[in-house]
């Protein structure tokens, strides 16, 4: 038996949440968490984030699910048992890896975390972040 989520399944997520966010369906799972990744990104305008997440969707593949087997789910109340969606890459758009956690629910893109990635590659540390 396949272990979740098949390869199929990622993609399908990929495209509902690009889909969602072209057609302006972004909402957060939870706002008081995300104002300092936001900040560390540079980003002040909400529509601004809307069009950088998508952007940075494009460079994603399905090979850079980063997230648990099956996905886990998740506790914010907004979302509260959608399953979350993690992946991690090189973004050739800000210039380092980066991690994005996401849900899909009823056709709204629900941003959950979006920042620098800890792990340079899979399963290994940046140096800066051992030491925190």
């Amino acid at each position: 038996m396949d272990q979740r989520p098949t390869k199929r399944e990622i993609d399908k997520r990929l495209k509902e949440a690009k889909q969602a966010l072209r057609e302006g369906k972004g909402a957060y799972a939870n706002a008081a968490k995300i104002s300092g990744e936001l900040t560390a990104l540079n980003v002040f305008d909400a529509t601004r984030l809307w069009e950088l997440i998508l952007r940075l969707m494009e460079e994603i593949t399905l090979d850079d699910y980063e997230g648990a087997h099956p996905p886990q789910k998740s506790r914010e109340p907004a979302i509260a048992d959608c399953e979350l969606w993690a992946f991690a890459w090189n973004s050739s758009l800000l210039k380092k890896r980066m991690y994005l956690k996401f849900a899909v629910y009823e056709g709204i893109f629900y941003y959950v975390s979006l920042h620098k990635s800890k792990f340079l590659e899979e399963g290994t540390y940046e140096m800066s972040e051992m030491h925190e």
